[in-house]
């Protein structure tokens, strides 16, 4: 009985055996699938080029305006009409606050009519003088009388040049009851309005301040001050004309004019060791306005040509930065990269890269060194890092 059940449960095992032998025996006699191909990844790539790199320097700098004037009441007065709006242009001679004149105008009505008693005065005491001249020549008249005529005479004059100044003055004083803009310019906050009352201790109404062209202020330590006054004052003139001055935005957008370096101080700040410089920008538009924190770069008359490569395509880690580039059989390869200064949205590359070399700036999640891709050549604004399609996509 023995025997019989391990026949059994051998043939069992056979069976099975048997079955798993024509299963990989089928399986084998069968036609090999089609393995699916994917298509390459679709990257955008901008061709590196080369460009004239000047030697440049950035400052931190504040914009002020080029002219500004506080309007300052000079008599006291209610403010009665104000006749600007807040912010807007004003042009020379704009009439922009009236002040309650009645003081002024019974001042000036009042220093008339003292001019008037004035001349009267002195009329009756020129016609007094001549009359006594006539008569003291033919012994009418004592010469002490003529001398108190004479003194008679002085004093009207010198109440008539009083009461001319009196008038002189009422006459200005009314005059100041309109304020008018001292230049064209830009008008600012106002600090009172209508009922106020106002006076030269008071302080500013309001400002007016030109803006085109602005100021734009900043501090070079004292040893480029020294460098750049050894030159001599001729040679510095012409130095600073040939300098490139550019303007970075708060936004972090560069101001399209350009401006000329307009002065320097003549002496060091002691506490910080720096000298006062300042730039001049044209600014039709008032993009600029007084109070902005800029970054001012000077450039200098001349650079050597350097490789450029958009830091939208620069990644970093532990071991440094590096690019995905795409080489002539379409295929990423990381290349490791020592950069420079930054040129807007552009970097200046020192080693790892050439011109002609295309980098990935759009799809760099999407591939790994070695992987295949569908590289769309595109062009990047130096400036705004915008990318623009130029180009089919090569397979």
């Amino acid at each position: 009985m023995l025997f019989l059940a391990r026949w059994k449960a051998g043939l069992k095992n056979g069976a099975v055996l048997l079955l798993v032998w024509a299963s990989i025996a089928q399986t084998g006699c069968s036609e090999p699938q089609e393995i699916k191909q994917t298509n390459p990844v679709a990257v955008s790539v901008v061709v590196l080029d080369a460009t004239e790199i000047r030697p440049s320097r950035e400052f931190v700098a504040r914009t002020a305006a080029s002219a500004k004037a506080d309007i300052t009441p000079r008599i006291e007065a209610e403010i009665r009409e104000i006749l600007f709006t807040e912010g807007a242009r004003v042009s020379q001679g704009e009439l922009l606050i009236r002040l309650e004149d009645t003081r002024a105008s019974a001042d000036l009505q009042q220093a008339d009519a003292e001019l008037a008693a004035a001349r009267a005065e002195l009329d009756s005491a020129t016609r007094n003088l001549k009359r006594g001249e006539e008569v003291s020549g033919k012994g009418f008249l004592s010469a002490a009388d003529l001398d108190k005529l004479k003194d008679r005479f002085s004093a009207a004059e010198s109440r008539l040049q009083a009461a001319q100044a009196t008038v002189q003055k009422a006459d200005t004083n009314l005059e100041y009851a309109e304020i008018r803009a001292p230049f064209d310019g830009w008008i600012g906050r106002l600090n009172y309005d209508v009922g106020a009352v106002v006076s030269p201790a008071t302080g500013p109404i309001t400002s007016v301040l030109v803006t085109d062209p602005v100021y734009v202020e900043f501090q070079v330590n004292e040893a480029d001050f020294v460098s750049f006054r050894r030159r001599g004052t001729e040679s510095a003139e012409a130095f600073s004309k040939s300098l490139g001055l550019y303007l970075t935005l708060p936004d972090g957008e560069r101001y399209e004019q350009a401006g000329v370096l307009d002065f320097a101080d003549v002496q060091t700040d002691a506490s910080t060791g720096t000298v006062a410089m300042r730039a001049v920008f044209p600014n039709p538009d008032a993009v600029l306005v007084p109070g902005l924190y800029v970054t001012l770069r000077v450039e200098g008359q001349s650079g050597e040509a350097r490789v450029l490569v958009p830091q939208v395509a620069v990644q970093e880690t532990i071991e440094g930065k590096f690019v995905l580039a795409v080489d002539d059989q379409n295929q990423v390869a990381q290349r490791f990269i020592q950069t420079g200064a930054r040129e807007g949205a552009l970097l200046v590359v020192n080693s790892g890269l050439e011109t002609g070399d295309r980098v990935i700036v759009e799809g760099l999640q999407k591939v790994r060194p070695g992987v295949t891709v569908s590289a769309v050549q595109k062009q990047i604004d130096p400036q705004t890092g915008a990318l623009i399609q130029t180009g089919e996509a090569s397979q």
